[in-house]
């Protein structure tokens, strides 16, 4: 979101929707205190990350048993939705307070927050208490994944940075795909209250060795948080997911709920859009939603998330139900499905990235997993196994292949410094589709369980072990329940199959100075290939700023040591700040640098703490002013040509209909202007361009008079050959000439005054005469001759 620090790494994605790791700071971190304690709170995170993953999946295949054991099978599809929905919306909202009030105290909170919505979930006697719950353990999961990335990318230098995002998407890839295993295993041999209570001993654990980790630096500069938009946000994200699970379902279109809910859901919409074009750091940039590919990668990721969600939530209910396979067995089966999803993220990742070819892993993604959901919505109690795990797999290839190529599209599709933001604006849509999907194929699916016959809640077992007349009603009534139902993916992955062919083709590109700074600051883009070795030391930050105190974004800046040897490089944010990391105490020299200003180099002393260094960059100047004549009147079309100290070309441009030009960009300091045009002499002058503001300077052109004529001799004969030379009042030669066959002589560009005509090959004449500024003057010239 606007500012929020949810960006993509180099690593693979996960396989389900999950935030991106986050470059979480606008300083570089302090020196770890110890390599054994930085293992410890990185395992803390990996923990941390897992327990995050697990609770989006661990459920799944403990459905049937929650909901014959609470009597809610209306509202099962609610326990997927709800967590879902709670981590949509904790996304952005938990990464905007992380830059406000620091990442590790925020991170502390959603830990507990998760912990111990687990531990009421594990505890609940209704279903409405089990939904609240999970909600609560959604945004405390949010915000897990949120600040985990972030405090990875703040203590891991750079050059490691990657391969430990890497494993912590790595983590949570496996936890998606180990979650319904797991959650069987748990239901079959325990109970599913242990899918909650499971995570109270590991949590407690991850906060322990989170707590005793290396000291994280707090930002350089805190974010305002954006109250409103997270409220509008929130709401907006919970009118949506209700008229997507009750519309057509539980209540019917017209309905006054239903209604109201899409009013709501609209409402809220428009007050965010306004809202966030006011904020002065908006939680969602409205420029994002101005950006067609931008949403066209949002739509297909909340398409992709359904598709995942739907197949994930609802396919163990299933396989327990309608065929009378036990809950670890339904784990196991639906392993196809999220393992694929782990294995097309890993593989068009990776490929994306190299290759930048997002339009064609989207497009392919979207193509197998409609093809999979159309597949599965002929599945039945005959369906043999392999076809059931191709199928499955399909659908969540499909998918894997889609999510990573979207996310890469959508960043690409910005300019570098929105990248960050348009990344967890992804992740955020990707989200909120998934929460939507899971809703609205589970309310179909309880409506059409009730319309089969399967009104009185069942736990698995015991439908096992009903009477052989009574259990195949209810086998029945789920096995036709289910099946028809991911027919509705089929548009929705066809939709993303159309938008896929709006992406645009990049191929990477290497770093560049000026968008990959070394430590990028909530505001900046990643780079898209690693950036350069950071050694840890003492951080130098600051601000590259105007004389006027406005700052300069996207500046480039190189840090030397006394050898001239380069240390660090980075890039300033859209806030002008920087963050560069020393090897150590020393003498540097800090060049920073941007298009249209005077480059500069300052000395930066570095001690035992962080240094705080503002750079001040003479901004672009300009240069305007008239072409004009002695009277006072426009020269159109006037070519002013501008040189600098050494003679090379800076500028051209030619004058328009009222004699104006205007040069911009330009370098404060000492140039040459110069103009010129038809008849008029050129002239020159000196010019001093400066900082961040126009200076004016007119040219006047005189005008440049002509002498022409014919030399003859005796009758009037054309001389050929004949000498022609002009002298000037103070007897100075001008020009020569020598006549042709038609006797004609010619001089240009004269100035104004008394001027002596010479012309010889016979006996010489001399001639007199006064020429007028910017005139034409003619003069024919008689030669003596004797026969």
């Amino acid at each position: 979101m606007g500012g929020t620090t949810l960006v993509q790494s180099d690593g693979p994605a996960p396989a389900l929707p999950a935030p991106d790791p986050v470059p979480a700071f606008g300083a570089p971190p302090e020196p770890p205190a110890g390599r054994g304690r930085l293992r410890v709170v990185l395992a803390a995170l990996l923990l941390a990350l897992l327990l995050a993953a697990l609770d989006q999946t661990v459920v799944v295949t403990a459905l049937p048993a929650i909901a014959g054991e609470l009597h809610g099978p209306g509202r099962t599809p609610w326990v997927i939705t709800a967590y879902l929905l709670g981590s949509a919306a904790a996304l952005p909202v938990c990464g905007r307070l992380g830059e406000s009030t620091g990442r590790k105290g925020v991170f502390a909170f959603a830990l507990v927050l998760l912990a111990a919505a687990s531990a009421l979930a594990a505890r609940a006697h209704t279903m409405d208490q089990l939904v609240a719950f999970r909600a609560l353990q959604g945004i405390g999961g949010g915000g897990v994944l949120a600040g985990a990335h972030a405090i990875i990318a703040g203590l891991v230098p750079a050059r490691e940075r990657a391969r430990h995002l890497g494993a912590a998407a790595a983590v949570f890839g496996l936890a998606t795909a180990a979650g319904p295993p797991l959650g069987g295993l748990l239901t079959d041999h325990a109970s599913w209250r242990w899918c909650f209570d499971l995570n109270v001993p590991l949590g407690a654990l991850a906060l322990l060795a989170a707590a005793f980790g290396p000291r994280l630096p707090g930002p350089a500069r805190r974010a305002r948080f954006d109250v409103l938009g997270a409220l509008l946000l929130t709401a907006f994200s919970a009118c949506l997911v209700l008229l997507a699970a009750r519309a057509g379902t539980a209540r019917p279109w017209h309905s006054h709920v239903t209604l109201g809910l899409a009013a709501a859901a609209l409402g809220t919409a428009l007050l965010l859009v306004v809202a966030e074009n006011l904020a002065a750091e908006p939680l969602l940039p409205p420029r994002l939603l101005r950006n067609p590919v931008f949403v066209a990668c949002a739509v297909l990721g909340a398409a992709t998330g359904a598709a995942l969600f739907g197949a994930v939530g609802y396919l163990p209910t299933f396989l327990q139900m309608a065929d009378g396979a036990g809950a670890v067995r339904a784990g196991l089966l639906v392993l196809p499905l999220t393992a694929g999803a782990v294995l097309g993220s890993l593989i068009s990742g990776q490929l994306a990235r190299r290759t930048g070819r997002c339009r064609l892993f989207a497009a392919a993604g979207c193509a197998a997993a409609a093809a999979g959901a159309f597949l599965l919505s002929r599945l039945g109690t005959g369906t043999t196994w392999p076809a059931y795990t191709l199928w499955t797999a399909l659908l969540g290839t499909g998918a894997g292949l889609a999510v990573p190529a979207a996310l890469r599209a959508a960043q690409r599709s910005v300019p570098a410094a929105d990248r960050a933001a348009a990344g967890g604006a992804a992740t955020y849509f990707r989200q909120l589709g998934g929460a939507v999907g899971a809703g609205a194929l589970g309310s179909l699916f309880a409506r059409r369980l009730v319309d089969g016959g399967a009104v009185s809640p069942l736990t698995p077992w015991v439908l096992r072990d009903l009477p052989p007349e009574l259990r195949g009603g209810y086998v029945r009534a789920y096995a036709h329940a289910l099946p028809p139902v991911f027919l509705y993916l089929v548009p929705v992955l066809f939709l993303g199959l159309l938008l896929a062919f709006l992406l645009k083709e990049k191929p990477p590109v290497s770093q560049n100075l000026a968008e990959a700074p070394v430590i990028p600051s909530a505001r900046t883009a990643p780079p898209e290939e690693e950036p350069p070795p950071f050694v840890p030391g003492i951080p130098v930050t600051g601000v590259v700023q105007h004389h006027d105190g406005t700052t300069v974004p996207r500046a480039a800046l190189t840090l030397i040591d006394g050898g001239g040897r380069q240390v660090g490089r980075g890039a300033t944010g859209e806030d002008g700040r920087y963050a560069l990391s020393t090897p150590g105490t020393g003498s540097y020299v800090l060049i920073a640098a941007a298009g249209g200003h005077q480059p500069q180099a300052v000395t930066v002393t570095v001690g035992e703490r962080p240094v705080e260094l503002d750079v001040v960059l003479g901004g672009a100047g300009r240069l305007a002013g008239t072409v004009l004549t002695a009277d006072g009147s426009p020269v159109r079309d006037a070519l002013v040509t501008l040189t600098n100290v050494h003679g090379e070309v800076v500028a051209s441009t030619r004058t328009g209909r009222d004699g104006g030009y205007d040069i911009g960009e330009l370098i404060a300091g000492e140039y040459t202007l110069a103009g010129s045009a038809p008849v008029f002499r050129p002239a020159a002058l000196p010019v001093t361009v400066q900082s961040c503001r126009e200076t004016r300077q007119d040219i006047e052109l005189a005008g440049g008079a002509v002498l022409r004529g014919v030399v003859r001799a005796g009758g009037g004969r054309l001389v050929e050959d004949a000498r022609v030379t002009l002298l000037d009042a103070a007897g100075n030669v001008v020009d020569t000439a020598t006549t042709g066959s038609d006797g004609a002589f010619r001089f240009v560009d004269l100035s104004a005054g008394e001027y002596t005509v010479i012309a010889a090959g016979y006996p010489p004449v001399a001639t007199v005469l006064q020429v007028a500024g910017g005139g034409r003057t003619e003069r024919d010239l008689q030669l003596g001759h004797a026969d």
